[in-house]
């Protein structure tokens, strides 16, 4: 257990130093109501999970609070651009909806110091959108339902290669030049941003937690690989505007997101304003 003098204390006036439940009418339905507190977490317990990660999110949203409210702005603009009901667009609603909760929480686990499992939503996000968008260029509605059943195992690769064969995506390919968005052999952007967030989901040597902590224990604010994670967040959100569009029509992306494509011109091997011009023309 800490001690009171392992503390320092926020200044008065830190809004961050509130902790509270929120108030029942808050709620549809009030989690856990009526529960017993008699199971309460031993002090212990609770310093020993909360001390670290605390320490790490209050230096991180001193530090680096821009990056922390950037990210909360392409989640909630996120969250207004998509479709507001599954017949708008079949293929891509479920898996939107699951991107935005992955948009959401990996933020927060970052800024809590936890890099590695902070990238596994990235992932997830990514993946669940390509997957969407390559059953809808087939207009495979029943492989979407068995995926969405959990019947049918879908694989990023045989997604991409659904979208690497589709004519318009391919013309849209071949227009960009260079490795393109969709390709496969030599990867393409979307590839190559898949791969580098499965490193980190796939904890491979140089991508775990450790590596990122820089041998320590942890979590600690490490402000490089935040700022990392920060700008793959950016990267993510980008291309799964990219590939919402694929799957549906009224896919626009919120001009807070515009600025996304062409600061990754730079890791898109000069391709991003190019993308948005190809999929979002002003």
């Amino acid at each position: 257990m800490t001690r009171p003098e392992d503390r320092r204390q926020l200044d008065p006036g830190d809004f961050r130093r509130e902790r509270a439940y929120l108030a029942d009418h808050c709620f549809a339905t009030v989690p856990a109501s009526g529960e017993s507190r008699s199971k309460m977490v031993d002090q212990e317990a609770w310093e020993s999970m909360m001390d670290l990660p605390t320490d790490v999110l209050l230096r991180t949203t001193e530090s680096l609070g821009d990056m922390v409210s950037d990210m909360h702005d392409q989640w909630s603009g996120w969250i207004e651009v998509w479709p507001d009901e599954p017949a708008k667009a079949p293929f891509m609603f479920d898996a939107t909806l699951d991107a935005a909760d992955e948009f959401a929480a990996g933020p927060f686990i970052a800024a809590c110091g936890w890099y590695r499992p902070a990238y596994a939503a990235l992932r997830n996000a990514l993946e669940g959108m390509t997957v969407a968008a390559g059953f809808a260029v087939r207009g495979d509605s029943t492989a979407l339902a068995e995926w969405r059943a959990g019947t049918r195992e879908a694989k990023f690769g045989n997604a991409l290669d659904f979208l690497q064969a589709d004519q318009r995506l391919s013309q849209i390919d071949a227009r960009l030049g260079g490795d393109g968005l969709f390709r496969r052999k030599p990867p393409g952007i979307l590839e190559e941003a898949y791969a580098h967030l499965c490193n980190y989901a796939h904890s491979r040597p140089g991508y775990t937690n450790v590596d990122a902590w820089q041998g320590s224990n942890g979590p600690v604010f490490i402000p490089k690989v935040f700022i990392q994670f920060w700008t793959d967040f950016c990267d993510t959100v980008a291309l799964s505007y990219v590939l919402l569009a694929v799957g549906w029509s009224g896919a626009t992306p919120p001009e807070a997101a515009r600025p996304l494509f062409g600061w990754a011109d730079q890791r898109w091997h000069g391709l991003g304003s190019a993308i948005e011009s190809e999929f979002f023309p002003k």
